[in-house]
C-alpha cells in the first residue's frame, strides 16, 4: 500500500509526521490520512516525495522493485 510506503520514507529519514508534512507542503492531518489507506496522494505529490527524498517514483506509486537498464 502506497500509506505504508510513504510512511516508511519518512520513518527511515527520522522524521516525524507534521517535519515531513511540512517538507512536502501537506497538512499533517492529509498525511495521516495517506500514510493510514484512507486517502490516495496524487501522482503530483508523489513526484514530489520521490525527488525530495531520492526514492524511486514507480516503488513509491506501486511497489516495483527498482530496475536497473543494461546497455
Amino acid at each position: 500500500m502506497v500509506g505504508e510506503r510513504v510512511r516508511k520514507v519518512r520513518e527511515e529519514r527520522g522524521l516525524s509526521l507534521e517535519e515531513f508534512a511540512k517538507k512536502v507542503g501537506i497538512p499533517a492531518s492529509r498525511l495521516e490520512e495517506i500514510e493510514s489507506g484512507k486517502l490516495e496522494p496524487c501522482d503530483a505529490t508523489l513526484v514530489y516525495i520521490s525527488k525530495l527524498f531520492d526514492v524511486d517514483f514507480w516503488w513509491l506509486k506501486e511497489g516495483r522493485e527498482q530496475t536497473v537498464k543494461v546497455a
